[in-house]
């Protein structure tokens, strides 16, 4: 009897930190370029590139990552409303890095702010796109309602369901040749997603989506293609 009621308790428990740190949401990203490393050049002579990349900056009224975070853990349908949430570990910005060590395009990698004299040098940032009105005023009003009911005490369910398809970012890469820019290379990445209390226990699905560093890979990839394909690496 005894064991039956540990048994049980261990589950509760498990359940109740699991709906805490769960989102009630499912997202996925679209749109983004579907290039493979198959995909790269060949015949390409490989050199050294500098290159910087500008984390994501959450772009929900101003919020920063710090309080983006917390509102994510506070209300479940954040994610998919907000355009541009890397989450923890920043994967979507450090995919970058990751692809370009990876396509063995390149004899040596130096991750430096600024631009070099002399030498090929990449920046890549991110700009966020905007979903529609309607959903963020949906949004905002979930935020105040966070903000001004219940503070930080207990999560805010998104009691009434809703999609969105509309917002993302766009990875921008300047490529420079001896400090000069000869051109910059746009790739809009969508996010696909729903929030609503009710998904909560279906949550899981989030592990099997397309999620953010794997678009941004290919992005990567498609830049690398079609600036080896223009002559400027």
């Amino acid at each position: 009897m005894h064991g039956r009621w540990l048994t049980l308790r261990t589950c509760s428990l498990i359940l109740l930190v699991l709906l805490a740190t769960l989102s009630g949401c499912v997202v996925t990203y679209r749109g983004f370029p579907n290039a493979t490393r198959d995909s790269l050049p060949k015949d390409h002579v490989a050199k050294p590139i500098f290159y910087h990349v500008e984390p994501i900056i959450m772009s929900a009224r101003g919020t920063d990552r710090s309080g983006a975070f917390l509102l994510m853990a506070l209300i479940p349908g954040y994610y998919p409303v907000v355009p541009q949430v890397d989450p923890f570990g920043q994967p979507g910005s450090r995919a970058v890095g990751r692809t370009l060590t990876a396509s063995g395009m390149f004899s040596d990698l130096i991750e430096t702010q600024n631009p070099p004299e002399a030498g090929l040098y990449c920046r890549v940032h991110f700009e966020p796109i905007q979903p529609s009105k309607l959903v963020q005023v949906y949004l905002g009003s979930q935020v105040v309602f966070a903000y001004t009911l219940i503070g930080a005490f207990i999560p805010a369910f998104s009691l009434l369901p809703y999609y969105t398809d509309e917002g993302g970012t766009t990875v921008i890469y300047s490529l420079y040749q001896d400090n000069q820019l000869p051109k910059v290379y746009r790739y809009p990445i969508y996010k696909k997603g729903a929030g609503w209390i009710g998904l909560l226990p279906f949550a899981w699905i989030n592990y099997f989506t397309t999620d953010l560093a794997d678009a941004v890979e290919g992005a990567t990839l498609q830049f690398l293609i079609e600036a080896q394909r223009d002559g400027n690496l």
